[in-house]
């Protein structure tokens, strides 16, 4: 009733802001929330981050660090040999309506070198 009255009255009453909303990465056509485990390669697994901690999970992108996890498919994938760093992910692009990270940055701790990868 207040509500009415102080509309009728003339108050402009402040308008709620929507929430953002809480950012997801989609793995594997699953949306998450700080995963402890990406796969970026989901037809094969040849590529993949475990034992992932988040040091950030904002909006405007998320940091964190895990193993990396990389078939080398030379003859082929299912020759091919695996080898295992360290790598920090950075994940961007959230935007309206869905939030969800659009690309990964992984940086290999050992060399340096950073792979950008498109998260669909």
């Amino acid at each position: 009733m207040l509500l009415i009255a102080l509309l009728t009255a003339g108050w402009d009453l402040p308008v709620a802001v929507a929430d953002e909303g809480t950012p997801v990465v989609v793995n594997c056509g699953q949306p998450q929330v700080k995963p402890q485990h990406i796969i970026l390669t989901c037809a094969d697994n040849t590529w993949a981050i475990d034992n992932l901690v988040w040091r950030s999970w904002e909006p405007d992108g998320a940091t964190g660090s895990g193993i990396e996890f990389k078939v080398t498919c030379v003859p082929n994938c299912a020759q091919g040999s695996s080898t295992y760093s360290p790598v920090t992910i950075t994940l961007k692009g959230a935007a309206a309506p869905d939030f969800r990270y659009t690309t990964a940055i992984i940086t290999n701790q050992n060399t340096g070198r950073s792979d950008t990868w498109p998260m669909q």
